[in-house]
């Protein structure tokens, strides 16, 4: 996932689709996916009319990579567990996130 999309919250916090601005937590919301346990990471645009909207999904412990057209139709999504995404190191290193919540640290709500 990184070599196609890059390091998780390195890509924008918003994103011009069809013209119009949006947040990543409003295109999340736009495509039903700003759901508890769903925390956005960044959002990319492929081409203009092929994007991508990355979120950590708490539940599966997984970081999503929602690919969407213009149009906010569904493409295709890439889902990858945690512990494959992030280095060993940093999941040992568990003082380094929210201890609350005990989340990536590239993520936001």
């Amino acid at each position: 996932m990184e070599a196609r999309f890059g390091p998780p919250g390195t890509g924008r916090r918003e994103l011009r689709i069809a013209g119009q601005p949006y947040t990543v937590a409003e295109v999340m919301a736009r495509l039903g996916l700003a759901v508890e346990g769903c925390r956005t990471i960044d959002g990319l645009e492929l081409s203009p009319t092929h994007f991508v909207v990355r979120y950590y999904d708490a539940e599966e412990q997984r970081v999503v990579a929602y690919e969407f057209d213009a149009q906010f139709r569904y493409l295709g999504e890439t889902r990858v567990h945690v512990a494959e995404w992030v280095a060993e190191d940093a999941l040992g290193a568990a003082s380094a996130w929210p201890e609350q919540e005990s989340l990536p640290p590239w993520t936001s709500s």
